[in-house]
């Protein structure tokens, strides 16, 4: 029909356009069927813009038609793309100018215009002159066009092709259903579905449908510059990629401190992979915040908004401490100052990444006690606050005591009475005397394959803290505590050190420096009076241990031995106890020992080496007092002085249980029978319930030990150390007295 009627145009008289309706499925259908009767001359309407994003000029379309007849090579001419243009237009413009050129006059040409997107509104032309019917004016069997355009303008540049002449010459080739460039133009009044992406943020989206950022989540900067790079890497994963963006979170603070195009941009990318986020609490804050500064602000306080009894806070806690152990103390210390709205929750929210914070977890402590889990959020702390059970010595059970609460009343700031009346009583008995000399144990040492380092002002309150991280280093730990010379100063207390070969020792002052305001940076006053050195004093010894347990896995020594001159005190301190008679000294040893006088009446006073040397917690007058720790007095804290040999683990020692079934006596307890496979020059202990029970030789292989807890039939559960290192862990079946050793258990009470 369609092409029958175009060629009984062509034979015709009628020298006037002849306008066929087409559809999408006949357009190119009927213009290669018009290209092979060769005697057709086609003129595309995007040739008639003046430049790339112009208007057609329909004034110059008139001037081509009526110059056919004898400027054109052939007087059959094919005009397309008025159509798909005058829909763009909308309903006006096409009647107007179609209307106009059914009456326009061709000389002795003919003109074919295949139309498209208009057919409703030459039916309307057609209703006004019936006679045009298939004379000028014809339908094919399908008129129905279902053309698309997406403009972007010129600053976006979003699509390859720019420019309203490019979108005709694409609607001509009649190859797109959606035709998309960049054009300064509006149509809207467009018989088309016309879209113009009037933003970037529009454009990513027209880009990439899956990005679901909220676009208030950037500035109109960070799209635009987004779109730039989208041009370049051809999508947004493109983009991330050519940032070498990766889900690790290996450098994320690196990647998100700044307000530079690259900070946003890594939160675009943590955001659009939030759903494949592994780490919980990054996961929680991505999806809470909304916006990259809100984002950088809830990375750090969001976890203080969470009750720590909420069911994912455990979680949250883990994932948000990892995330954060990149950060600045500077940063992290404006955390600590807004954490500190709810008193009761503040401290579970903290962590040990930072001194700012553990400082923070001892002043919380001081004000509102211990948390239960300590060991979660500061386990230095919790490891130094772990009773250390004394052996081998005199004092096992004093000390064991009485260094326990020694040290969690310097966490707590505070001194209880009883442990003061505790401490004068020791005073004047002085216990410390039936300890072995630091310098007997040192000596004893063999200096051949050993390294000795002195930790200036390291008293036994370290020891759980010590045997801990020397543990998880897998280092073989063994510990002889011993007692300072009086007065408790430096001068007096390093002959250890001096004695010891030249090429095998070092010295480490950080420890008593921080004990020293002077030079450790510590100024207590009412804003700042909890012992919160205390996080400086773990964190260098700390560093001591792994510097030994390198050296030791470096094969440089044998033995690496941990010594000190003297202790410290920071009860003595709290006390703020002044004598009766004025100090020689004025500033030296915050007053705690003076130069011998005669007659001087001092119950907890003590004489040796030409000094008067306190054993409780006074100081004597016009002396300058300390307001972090002191020493140079006969406290035991400042008297009591560990001597720690570390060595390599021997992982060929085999320790076995003899029998697994032991006989329980209400009255006595139970014997455990161990068999080593090797001999040892430590003491071999077992604890039970926390205890500690050394274990006697009986012949070269073979220990026996007698646990008096262990009184009631059952299922007992105990540990084996070698001095100080955790070796095995045994489980034995306990049965009564009176039983045979195959009888079912006792329910002795």
């Amino acid at each position: 029909m369609s092409m029958s009627a175009i060629e009984s145009y062509f034979k015709s008289n009628i020298y006037k356009p002849f306008f066929l309706a087409v559809g999408d499925s006949d357009y190119k259908e009927i213009k290669s069927k018009l290209v092979e009767l060769g005697e057709v001359e086609f003129i595309c309407m995007s040739k008639f813009c003046r430049s790339e994003d112009k208007k057609p000029d329909l004034d110059k379309l008139k001037e081509t038609l009526r110059m056919a007849d004898i400027d054109c090579q052939s007087n059959k001419l094919v005009i397309i793309g008025l159509g798909e243009y005058l829909a763009l237009e909308g309903t006006n413009k096409a009647l107007e100018v179609i209307s106009e050129l059914t009456s326009f006059n061709l000389g002795s040409a003919h003109a074919v215009f295949l139309l498209r997107g208009i057919t409703q509104q030459l039916q309307v032309i057609l209703k006004g002159d019936i006679r045009l019917k298939d004379r000028q004016i014809a339908f094919s069997d399908n008129t129905e066009s279902s053309l698309s355009f997406m403009f972007s303008s010129m600053e976006l540049k979003m699509y390859p092709v720019t420019g309203i002449a490019a979108a005709l010459h694409i609607a001509e080739e009649g190859n797109e259903e959606k035709i998309c460039v960049n054009t300064l133009l509006d149509f809207p009044n467009s018989l088309y579905y016309v879209q113009k992406v009037q933003n970037p943020y529009e454009a990513i989206k027209k880009v990439d449908k899956s990005f679901d950022m909220p676009k208030s989540y950037g500035t109109e900067e960070n799209w635009t510059e987004l779109l730039d790079e989208m041009h370049q890497y051809k999508s947004v994963s493109g983009v991330f990629d050519a940032h070498h963006f990766d889900v690790s979170l290996d450098d994320f603070y690196q990647r998100i401190a700044g307000a530079s195009y690259p900070n946003w941009l890594y939160y675009v990318f943590l955001f659009i992979n939030r759903e494949k986020e592994k780490n919980s609490y990054l996961k929680y804050v991505l999806e809470k915040a909304g916006s990259f500064d809100e984002f950088k602000i809830e990375v750090l306080n969001a976890i203080s908004d969470i009750p720590h009894t909420a069911k994912m806070f455990g979680e949250y806690y883990v994932s948000r401490k990892k995330l954060v152990n990149q950060y600045p103390e500077a940063d992290i210390a404006v955390f600590v100052s807004n954490n500190r709205f709810n008193a009761e929750e503040s401290i579970y929210k903290l962590t040990d990444n930072t001194r700012v914070e553990r400082e923070e977890i001892i002043a919380d402590i001081a004000q509102h006690g211990l948390p239960a889990n300590l060991e979660e959020i500061y386990p230095d702390l919790a490891l130094y606050l772990k009773e250390y059970h004394f052996s081998g010595d005199a004092l096992n059970e004093l000390l064991t005591d009485y260094f326990q609460k020694y040290k969690m009343q310097k966490v707590l700031n505070k001194i209880d009475p009883e442990f003061l009346q505790k401490v004068d009583e020791l005073a004047v008995s002085r216990e410390y005397n039936r300890l072995r000399t630091r310098d007997e144990l040192v000596t004893s040492i063999e200096t051949n394959g050993s390294y000795l380092c002195w930790i200036d002002a390291l008293g036994v309150e370290y020891l759980s803290f010590i045997v801990g991280l020397a543990q998880k280093r897998g280092l073989a730990v063994s510990v002889n505590v011993g007692r300072a010379d009086l007065p408790t100063l430096t001068v007096i207390n390093k002959h250890f050190y001096e004695v010891w070969p030249e090429e095998s020792k070092r010295k480490i002052e950080m420890l008593d420096d921080t004990k020293h305001n002077e030079s450790g940076g510590y100024k207590y006053g009412p804003s700042n009076q909890y012992s919160i050195h205390l996080a400086k004093e773990l964190q260098i010894i700390s560093d001591a241990i792994d510097e030994a347990a390198t050296d030791l896995g470096l094969r440089k020594y044998d033995r690496y031995v941990i010594a000190s001159d003297h202790g410290a005190s920071r009860l003595a301190v709290l006390r703020k106890k002044e004598e009766k008679y004025d100090s020689d000294t004025k500033g030296e040893h915050s007053g705690r020992c003076c130069k011998a006088f005669p007659d001087y009446d001092l119950p907890f006073a003590t004489e040796e080496n030409g000094y008067i040397v306190l054993a409780d917690y006074g100081r004597f007058k016009g002396s300058r007092a300390a307001n972090v720790e002191v020493h140079g007095g006969a406290s035991l804290e400042e008297v009591v002085v560990p001597v720690i040999t570390l060595s390599l683990r021997d992982s060929s020692i085999v320790i076995k249980v003899v029998d697994t079934v032991i006989k329980a006596d209400y009255k006595t307890g139970a014997t455990i029978t161990l068999f080593v496979n090797k001999s040892i020059s430590q003491q071999l202990f077992v604890e039970y319930k926390g205890k500690k029970y050394a274990t006697e030789l009986i012949d070269e292989n073979h220990y026996k030990v007698l646990v008096p807890e262990i009184k009631k039939a059952g299922t007992v559960e105990a540990d084996i150390y070698i001095g100080e290192d955790l070796v095995s862990h045994i489980t034995l079946k306990a049965v009564g007295k009176s039983a045979s050793i195959n009888s079912d258990f006792d329910d002795l009470i």
